[in-house]
């Protein structure tokens, strides 16, 4: 007896006959059970997973209770199994309870874990509280002891201040006498700069000034001031010290000098400059010594530098020496002579020759001019006065 099936893919009726019928539904049940066993097999192992989560968080008792049913009702099922398609379609059922059961267990055990979780964040929110509070009051305290540590500090910066207002004058006076005494160094290196020492009566720097040769041309003492006012005592004081020291200049450099003063100017015989001026008045005080210096050296032995001369001058020696300067003049004069003849011979030659050009010339241009009836332009060099301006 010859019957059909239905394919699957294309829907088209297909006859077969009962021997391939019988083979074909025991192939499809033999797949079909290892199917099914296969989703049993994976569902089995999903629940045991499930189960074994559950029985972590979740209800212990029920999840056993669950457990025991679940595996007695699988074995069933893989005994119903092994039997007819209808029996397939209840497993299948079956399946849809169990797994419907599963989500629930799984559902519970969610609640459960949401529950936790939120107990768990009242508890972290009571400990951040917590926390805080006692954050709040430990940096209150800290608070407290770093004001008292900033009073404090802000007393002992007002004593401090205090303390070097006091030594600040005093302070910067130093401080302006090494500058001035380093610019000195720096600008003089030939000369010989030296401080004086405090606790010793004189001037704060004294340069003694040297020439190319090493020579001592004059003496610079220089007095360093940073005071608030002027004082006209300086002065005297200066003087006294440049007396003793025998130095041809004295200067004091103020940060504070009298109003009528703009940079540096020369009151009672001493300098007075601000710091600014200071270099460039040492510069002229320098060129003062040396230059003096220089006049002392060739005044010394003027009358026998006099002799020495006259009796060069009227020596057979400067007398030969004159001779050929005389010489040489003469030659020249007579080299320029010759051409100065030369150039103007020259100069007469060509000026004919030029003239026989320009004579040249002119007749051409009256030939033309008489050939072309005027038509030709005007050489206003070749014309006559008067005929220009009738042109004109």
């Amino acid at each position: 007896m010859a019957t059909t099936v239905k394919c699957d893919n294309c829907g088209n009726e297909i006859e077969i006959t009962e021997a391939i019928r019988k083979e074909l539904e025991a192939k499809i049940l033999e797949e079909t059970q290892a199917k099914h066993k296969e989703a049993l097999e994976a569902k089995e192992k999903e629940f045991e997973e499930a189960k074994t989560a559950l029985y972590e968080k979740a209800q212990e008792e029920a999840d056993k209770k669950a457990s025991k049913e679940f595996k007695k009702r699988l074995a069933q099922l893989k005994e119903d199994a092994e039997g007819s398609e209808e029996e397939n379609k209840e497993l299948k059922e079956e399946m849809k309870g169990l797994l419907k059961q599963l989500r629930e267990a799984k559902g519970a055990k969610d609640k459960l874990e949401i529950e936790y979780q939120k107990k768990l964040l009242e508890e972290e929110d009571k400990i951040k509280k917590d926390a805080k509070k006692e954050a709040e009051e430990e940096l209150g305290l800290e608070i407290k002891k770093k004001g008292k540590q900033l009073t404090d500090a802000e007393k002992r910066i007002t004593e401090l201040k205090r303390q070097l207002q006091q030594g600040s004058q005093q302070l910067q006076g130093e401080v302006q006498e090494l500058a001035i005494e380093d610019i000195l160094k720096k600008e003089f290196p030939s000369d010989d700069i030296q401080e004086v020492p405090k606790g010793i009566k004189g001037a704060d720097v004294i340069q003694a000034v040297c020439n190319s040769n090493g020579a001592v041309c004059g003496t610079i003492v220089w007095e360093s001031k940073n005071a608030k006012n002027w004082s006209q005592s300086w002065v005297q004081k200066l003087k006294e010290d440049q007396r003793s020291l025998k130095a041809e200049h004295a200067v004091i450099i103020s940060k504070v000098i009298p109003d009528d003063i703009n940079n540096f100017t020369l009151r009672d015989g001493v300098w007075i400059s601000n710091m600014q001026s200071a270099i460039g008045l040492a510069y002229a005080l320098r060129h003062h010594l040396l230059n003096i210096y220089a006049v002392s050296i060739a005044n010394q032995g003027k009358a026998s530098k006099a002799e020495i001369i006259y009796n060069y001058l009227i020596s057979n020696d400067f007398k030969q020496r004159i001779e050929v300067w005389v010489d040489y003049f003469k030659s020249r004069r007579e080299e320029i002579d010759k051409e100065r003849a030369y150039f103007t011979k020259k100069w007469s030659k060509e000026e004919k020759n030029i003239q026989k050009v320009m004579d040249t010339t002119a007749g051409i241009y009256g030939d033309l001019q008489s050939l072309a009836e005027n038509a030709l332009p005007k050489v206003q060099y070749l014309e006559l006065p008067g005929e220009a301006k009738k042109e004109d």
